[in-house]
């Protein structure tokens, strides 16, 4: 009976209700906001899972603080407070709309943004209410840097296949994945709402690159050890992702030029 072991108990991790974060929030944090931010502070709204009302067991507490200056305030603290984690951004309102809500390397998953009013609900309403202007054409300037990372990442796993590699071939290949991930994201001008729901949203979007289906197909259905049909699979998608491309900007779809490296603006 000795050597039965005991189930691990976490310390750094536990189970919450949505209803218990709402105490730890309403009891705990913005008292403490409100004391150390004093008259810098504009308002707070929650974000992510528990503004959606989709929280569960182990999410954290995201929340959004409004300052007017930022100069003593730093740009975000984590903490974990009896086994949940507490994310709390400090931000003033233009870099809210500059970093979360326009089109941004980060926008994949920022833009999507759901602020619950905590503090100030008229301050959160009228953030709400902002709308992104030449949205088409921005989210295409991101795509075509975001072909950059696509290229580096298809680039290491090919030579992951080629070297047969597998070991290392997870990572190289969630790269390659979370990446073209990214670019559908900007290809369909939508975000994605949460990190567990990229590959089930990214499926349903009406804009994908020939290959990518059957990419995704193989990787959920952890195939993805088969070396020939992953080469072959991984060589479409990206073909089709070049493809894409012409078709939206034409035959210059990568930046070839080494006359000037360093431009003046």
């Amino acid at each position: 009976m000795n050597n039965i072991q005991k189930k691990p108990v976490f310390t750094g991790l536990k189970k919450y209700t949505h209803a218990q974060r709402k105490t730890i929030i309403d009891d705990l944090i913005i008292p403490q906001l409100k004391k150390e931010l004093a008259d810098n502070l504009i308002a707070i709204a929650a974000d992510g899972s528990f503004a959606r009302n989709d929280d569960t067991d182990y999410s954290d507490i995201e929340l959004v603080v409004f300052v007017k200056d930022k100069t003593n305030v730093p740009r975000g603290i984590g903490k974990i407070y009896k086994g949940v984690l507490i994310d709390i951004a400090f931000v003033t309102e233009d870099e809210y709309y500059r970093y979360v809500l326009e089109p941004n390397p980060y926008w994949y998953l920022s833009g999507s943004d759901t602020l619950l009013p905590l503090l100030n609900n008229q301050f959160i309403k009228k953030v709400q209410e902002y709308r992104v202007r030449k949205l088409s054409q921005k989210c295409l300037t991101c795509a075509q840097n975001q072909l950059f990372e696509v290229q580096e990442s298809f680039g290491k796993l090919f030579t992951a296949i080629r070297t047969k590699n597998s070991e290392n071939l997870m990572p190289v290949l969630a790269d390659a994945t979370m990446q073209t991930l990214k670019l559908l994201a900007f290809m369909n001008e939508k975000p994605y709402t949460t990190l567990g729901s990229f590959i089930t949203q990214a499926r349903r979007f009406l804009i994908k690159p020939d290959g990518f289906d059957e990419f995704v197909e193989l990787i959920v259905n952890a195939r993805y050890l088969d070396l020939e049909v992953l080469d072959m699979r991984a060589r479409t998608l990206f073909h089709g992702i070049e493809r894409y491309f012409h078709e939206k900007v034409g035959k210059k779809v990568y930046d070839d030029d080494l006359s000037q490296l360093i431009k003046n603006k």
